[in-house]
């Protein structure tokens, strides 16, 4: 009788561990759970319609003031700076592989250069040096381009930006802009050119595509609105064009630094695909911001016509 006292007993005590045990795991995660909801809410971003949305609200508080600026030209300068941020962010990231390939190869030159048993002469060494030296300066440069254009749109918006989770930034996307021609434009914009009417669907003239009666442009709007045009349809161009460009060079720049890696390479082609492959992505990027703010300046131009009509 006695024994199987105890063994009640024992039995109770373990299932009270047990229950211990298990209460201590859920408190555990719900704490985790709460840091991390804590910590995800912290780590609160901003995206692009979110800074115009603040930039407006903030910019319509100084109406009476001179600071006010028409609604129209705080969406491009939010944009702007938007994207001039999201262009430099990724550059960096690109300065910063570049970097790690720069630093791996300058190491592996100088141990076949102390040995004496390869073919790295020393100006090879000292042209990829040069070539980190210049990588860690360009790194600088974004840097310090990231934070300029921080402060510029914390100022738009009345806040300050300077951790990196403080904006909602991605890789750098080419806008759409499908129109495939300029009249096409004018039409989709419910603008007219001076002395024509916008015709419909089969040629003829419609009274029926916008419930708005169209805005007609002066000589001078629409030659603006045209260059703008041009400018946009350009910078599309060269998107396209540097988006082949940098597949090219990527494929390259594998190429180069998996030959090295085995020993079948040599520095001065490893040196020559990362300087190329950091001009040509660069340059790409660039192509990118460019096509993104032209359109956002044709969209200031154009709004700006509502505005005085």
């Amino acid at each position: 009788m006695r024994n199987i006292f105890l063994r009640d007993v024992s039995v109770v005590s373990k299932h009270r561990r047990f229950m211990i045990t298990v209460s201590l795991v859920v408190l555990l995660q719900t704490s985790v759970c709460l840091l991390f909801a804590a910590n995800t809410k912290s780590a609160k971003t901003i995206s692009l319609q979110e800074l115009i949305e603040l930039s407006l609200d903030y910019n319509s508080k100084n109406r009476a003031e001179k600071k006010y600026l028409p609604p129209e030209h705080i969406t491009f300068l939010v944009k702007k700076y938007f994207y001039q941020i999201e262009t430099k962010v990724e550059q960096l990231d690109t300065a910063i592989e570049v970097r790690g390939y720069f630093q791996k190869a300058v190491e592996k030159s100088k141990e076949i250069f102390d040995s004496g048993e390869g073919d790295v002469s020393q100006a090879d060494l000292t042209k990829l040096k040069l070539g980190l030296s210049n990588t860690l300066n360009n790194i600088i440069d974004l840097e310090h381009d990231i934070q300029i254009g921080k402060l510029n749109l914390g100022k738009l918006i009345n806040q300050e930006l300077r951790d990196g989770n403080d904006i909602t930034v991605t890789d750098p996307i080419p806008i759409d802009f499908p129109y495939t021609s300029f009249d096409d434009y004018l039409i989709k914009k419910n603008l007219t050119s001076p002395g024509k009417k916008i015709p419909g669907k089969v040629g003829i003239v419609s009274n029926e595509i916008h419930t708005k009666q169209p805005t007609k442009l002066t000589e001078e709007n629409r030659l603006l609105l045209f260059k703008a045009y041009l400018v946009v349809m350009s910078s599309k161009d060269k998107v396209i064009l540097g988006k082949k460009n940098r597949k090219i060079t990527r494929s390259l720049l594998v190429s180069e630094v998996a030959n090295y890696d085995f020993g079948i390479g040599d520095s001065q082609g490893l040196f020559e695909a990362l300087m190329m492959y950091t001009r040509v992505f660069s340059s790409y990027l660039d192509s990118v911001y460019t096509l993104n703010t032209s359109g956002a300046e044709l969209e200031k131009l154009t709004d700006s016509l509502y505005t005085r009509n």
